[in-house]
């Protein structure tokens, strides 16, 4: 009797040990899966962050793309609509029907038109001579022999006035307003009439302001003319700026840069 006791005590030992081992591995099994769950939520989390970060950069690119896109380069502010070919000419070249030789503001460059006789009223194409020290070159009007230079004055040390007429015919007293950089062969215009009633003759400089001769036509069949004194007030060679451009009585008929 007292040996089955003793059995049963140690049976009922056994039993509890086991049932305590079973309750530390469930505890230990459900520790283990939360710590793995919150790694597991970390991970996500700083996925998301990561992710977020991506997204947040790529939209901060993106904006600087667009604003980059949209800046606007700096450039010719006028569209010329033609365009000159230089070519370097040989140094003893001879330079014959020509108009009179005119020398830039600080005395680098001379230019006259060849081609076209000494007051450039010969019908026919004629070319811009630029006169270098030693260096000669030419100027002419690209692709088009509709058109000639007709007149010619210094803007400054390398910006050249060009008037640029029709190059046949007794109708082109006088023509479109061009400057051209002697240096980059970059070409602005100024003042272009499409019906050509308003005709530019002759642009001289004075200060700020540049001082037009200008032949208008009162007729559709240009039979009747006169001539009037016009003015681009505040002009600088940059092409920046308020430049107005006003007829005799003082209106303003044209403004460069709009």
């Amino acid at each position: 009797m007292k040996f089955k006791k003793v059995n049963f005590l140690i049976c009922l030992s056994l039993m509890v040990l086991a049932l305590s081992f079973t309750a530390c591995s469930s505890d230990k099994n459900t520790s283990s899966n939360k710590v793995n769950t919150n790694t597991s939520s970390n991970n996500n989390d700083k996925k998301v962050n990561s992710d977020t970060a991506a997204v947040d950069t790529k939209d901060k690119d993106n904006e600087q793309t667009t604003q980059n896109n949209g800046s606007s380069s700096s450039g010719t502010k006028n569209t010329s609509g033609i365009n000159f070919i230089k070519k370097q000419l040989d140094s003893s070249t001879e330079i014959t029907f020509n108009t009179d030789w005119k020398n830039s503001e600080d005395g680098s460059y001379s230019a006259c038109i060849e081609g076209k006789g000494s007051e450039a009223l010969e019908e026919g194409v004629g070319k811009i001579i630029i006169k270098s020290g030693q260096n000669l070159y030419s100027y002419e009007i690209e692709n088009n022999t509709q058109i000639s230079p007709k007149y010619v004055e210094w803007a400054d040390g390398k910006n050249l006035f060009v008037v640029v007429a029709s190059s046949h015919g007794t109708l082109a007293k006088g023509g479109d307003l061009y400057m051209l950089n002697v240096n980059t062969g970059e070409v602005s215009l100024l003042i272009k009439d499409s019906s050509k009633k308003q005709q530019i003759m002759s642009v001289q400089k004075d200060g700020n302001n540049i001082n037009l001769k200008v032949n208008i036509y009162d007729d559709d069949a240009y039979n009747e003319s006169h001539v009037e004194d016009w003015v681009i007030t505040s002009f600088n060679t940059s092409l920046s700026g308020k430049i107005e451009v006003k007829n005799s009585d003082g209106k303003v008929v044209y403004k460069i840069n709009e």
